[in-house]
């Protein structure tokens, strides 16, 4: 072999070299990354049952608090009802209570009115009494 060949086999065997030893080294830091990214994954894809199942738990969980809720809401809906027809019913006692009081109101208005009635007869009753004897005795006189 010539030299120039001999010292560009040299040159590049060297390059080699350095690029085998450089590699490694560089390949392991990146590796080192690598390997662990990859753990965090394994790790992270083992998790994923058990927030698939939490995830499962808090649906049923929110299931149920959901049919709570709706049970809760036809219980109040059916109490607002009940509570709808006692009002209706004792809005119907009050107005009873009231045309009773102003039936009485005005029985009483009647009964005060025949009793003034019957009073101003007795008094006119009397006074025009008097007024006739008044009067008889003043022609008697004459």
């Amino acid at each position: 072999m010539d030299k120039p060949a001999r010292s560009k086999l040299i040159l590049l065997s060297l390059i080699l070299l350095a690029t085998g030893i450089a590699l490694p080294l560089g390949g392991r830091t990146a590796s080192a990354g690598y390997i662990s990214s990859l753990y965090d994954n394994i790790q992270q894809f083992r998790e994923l049952p058990q927030e698939v199942t939490e995830l499962k738990d808090s649906y049923n969980q929110t299931l149920q608090e959901l049919d709570r809720a709706r049970m809760n809401t036809e219980k109040l809906q059916q109490q607002n009802a009940e509570l709808a027809e006692q009002n209706r019913q004792l809005t119907q006692m009050v107005s009873q209570l009231q045309e009773a009081e102003a039936a009485r109101k005005r029985g009483a208005e009647r009964l005060k009115n025949v009793a003034i009635a019957a009073a101003a007869l007795a008094a006119g009753y009397f006074i025009l009494i008097r007024a006739l004897r008044f009067g008889m005795r003043r022609t008697n006189r004459f």
